[in-house]
């Protein structure tokens, strides 16, 4: 089984502004506390953790290595992968949050294709759900809302329009193949 976590609560996300790949935002106090409740809410549901995979930005990494420590889990055994780093948001990195839609953000200069960071989530995950071991992925709220369109056989194009995964939630990934 797979579950997901999006990072706790970063300065980026604080400050309400667009981190994407190119701000390297860390979390705050906030963000620290909410992956902390994160693997007490893991461990209240009986859920066990075998492995865990993190994207290798700072805001993941910290919470996966929190998550870890709360679980007992070897810190030093969190394999990162890049698969699941966030969305590069291009030219909008940096700005203020606003109206933002999936078409203003693909357009972006610089910005990533929508079908190529489609490829690079899905592989990772259709590769973890081979396991038969309980993997936890620690990643990003754009690689969330791209699980929602793998999930909805949707749209690539269209992942920015949908919700984001609150910080620090659990999602169970049971749906992959």
């Amino acid at each position: 089984m797979i579950y997901f976590v999006r990072h706790g609560l970063s300065e980026a996300n604080a400050k309400k502004i667009f981190a994407g790949q190119r701000d390297d935002s860390v979390l705050i106090d906030k963000g620290r506390e909410q992956a902390k409740e994160t693997a007490k809410k893991i461990k209240e549901d009986g859920i066990k953790i075998h492995k865990i995979v993190s994207s290798p930005s700072k805001r993941t990494h910290e919470t996966a290595k929190i998550i870890a420590e709360e679980l007992g889990l070897n810190i030093s055994d969190i394999v990162l992968d890049k698969r699941i780093t966030e969305y590069d948001m291009g030219s909008i990195s940096g700005t203020p949050w606003g109206i933002i839609t999936s078409k203003i953000l693909i357009g972006a200069e610089n910005a990533e294709d929508p079908i190529g960071f489609h490829d690079r989530v899905h592989s990772c995950v259709k590769e973890l759900s081979q396991s038969s071991e309980n993997i936890l992925l620690v990643s990003h709220a754009g690689v969330g809302r791209m699980l929602e369109i793998i999930k909805m056989n949707g749209d690539k194009k269209l992942f920015y329009d949908l919700p984001p995964y609150p910080n620090a939630s659990i999602i169970e990934i049971d749906w992959i193949s």
